[in-house]
């Protein structure tokens, strides 16, 4: 009987086969420069249309960018609340985009532990998170079934150690992440967390020694996860598992605070007096999703009066271009391009030219590192902790497994080589170890 592996991922997923001899991926997106790679996005059109991966991201660019936001107030219908022995009812109000042609969604997983997303309302259907998860996770099966050519009965699913530094949002967020899975229509559906699959996986592949001891470092779109194991032949002993909340997505954000929010109005004062334009605008430019929050009538209309009052016109009449004509997710993904540069190089550019943006913003590596400086120490200590908790010296780690995007960043690989002095360090599959493990161990997953 064939194991499936899934790696649904905060930013990439990936479907792994295993036959008893050897792991297969899956090529799951046409689209996609490497096809057994699927970007984790989800596209709505107003046609209904449900649209995954690659072609997600361009169908949103080729009918989003650069359009007009128009919003209006649209009625939800009355609501009763209660307080103490007396109800109001009351009409409630949504602001929406009219002129909006499709909902993209991104980084789903990374929202399982916000207990604030409750549902969203998508050209009149009401989605929740689960089910819009839930709907990302039907895309990835059809694909890796059309791959396979036969029906999957059975699979293992990738999670991550923490969702959340908070226990009560962490298991929240677990019951979410199956509550989707369970929405599929797969009859069953076992979970591993993926830094133990990786470690299933680069066993298998090394043929490590046995009474190897070793970690792996999985750090990708949305959280760090660490899995301290030791070689048992063909298999491992899991000895201590960990996690932080902390991914590329949060590391992008960074990369906007220090360096780009500025260009966008950041440290803008109203003259003459002095008054700083309101913190609760700016600190929406932390993620695209919130820089789409500022189309709201009120919000826009404090960045036009400051436009006109403030001492950084230029800067916010570039910020009512990102929010008005709609360049946020263009922007990030400047910012992450220049993020990925800078493993290879000492510097890079976050360019975006458009409307009136025009941004050019040069960032060192050691600007870079700078800005991340408090993920790195929360790294670090994640490592040290869950070699202590496996019993272990720092010393006595003789191999790190790096796997994920994030991992490739130069500076978490000098702080994995300071933490574990005796350990070499070795990349595996960046996307794809993940899904071979969970099919490799799908046999043996309770």
């Amino acid at each position: 009987m064939l194991s499936i592996g899934i790696d649904f991922g905060t930013s990439n997923s990936s479907v792994a086969v295993y036959d008893g001899q050897t792991v297969k991926l899956l090529e799951l997106d046409t689209h996609a420069k490497d096809r057994r790679v699927m970007r984790s996005l989800l596209y709505i059109p107003r046609d209904g249309e449900i649209v995954a991966g690659q072609r997600a991201l361009d169908l949103y660019t080729e009918q989003n960018t650069g359009r007009e936001v128009k919003m209006e107030r649209h009625s939800l219908g009355e609501i009763t609340m209660t307080f103490s022995e007396m109800e109001v009812v009351k009409e409630a109000y949504a602001m929406v985009d009219v002129n909006e042609p499709g909902r993209l969604f991104q980084s789903l997983k990374r929202f399982l532990a916000m207990t604030s997303f409750k549902k969203t309302d998508v050209f009149g259907t009401e989605y929740s998170l689960e089910e819009l998860v839930a709907t990302l996770a039907q895309q990835i099966l059809r694909a890796a079934e059309a791959a396979l050519g036969s029906k999957i009965s059975s699979l293992v699913v990738g999670r991550p150690v923490r969702f959340d530094d908070d226990d009560e949002k962490d298991q929240s967020a677990l019951a979410k992440l199956k509550d989707a899975w369970g929405r599929v229509g797969v009859d069953e559906v076992r979970f591993m967390e993926e830094p133990v699959a990786a470690a299933h996986h680069h066993a298998a592949e090394a043929r490590l020694v046995t009474g190897t001891r070793f970690l792996v470092f999985d750090f990708g779109g949305g959280t760090l996860d660490i899995t301290v194991a030791e070689a048992r032949g063909d298999s491992i002993d899991v000895l201590a598992t960990g996690g932080v909340p902390i991914g590329g997505d949060l590391l992008d954000s960074r990369i906007m605070e220090t360096r780009i929010a500025p260009q966008f109005g950041r440290g803008a004062h109203y003259e003459p007096e002095g008054l700083p334009v309101p913190s609760h605008i700016l600190s929406r430019l932390r993620t695209w999703q919130t820089i789409v929050e500022l189309n709201r009538p009120d919000r826009l209309e404090i960045i036009r009066d400051a436009r006109r009052r403030s001492d950084s016109p230029r800067e916010l009449a570039a910020l009512e271009s990102l929010v008005t004509r709609n360049h946020g997710l263009e922007l990030f993904r400047a910012i992450e391009r220049a993020k990925i540069a800078l493993s290879d190089e000492e510097q890079a550019e976050v360019r975006l030219q458009a409307d009136d943006i025009d941004l050019a913003e040069g960032i060192t590596r050691d600007e870079f590192e700078a800005a991340i400086g408090a993920q790195v120490n929360s790294s670090r200590v994640c490592v040290l902790d869950a070699v202590r908790q496996a019993g272990l010296e720092p010393e006595e780690i003789a191999l790190v497994i790096t796997t994920g995007g994030s991992s490739l960043i130069p500076v978490f690989r000098n702080a994995l080589r300071e933490a574990l002095p005796n350990a070499k360090l070795t990349a595996a599959g960046t996307f794809t170890s993940v899904a071979a493990g969970l099919a490799l161990a799908g046999g043996t997953v309770k």
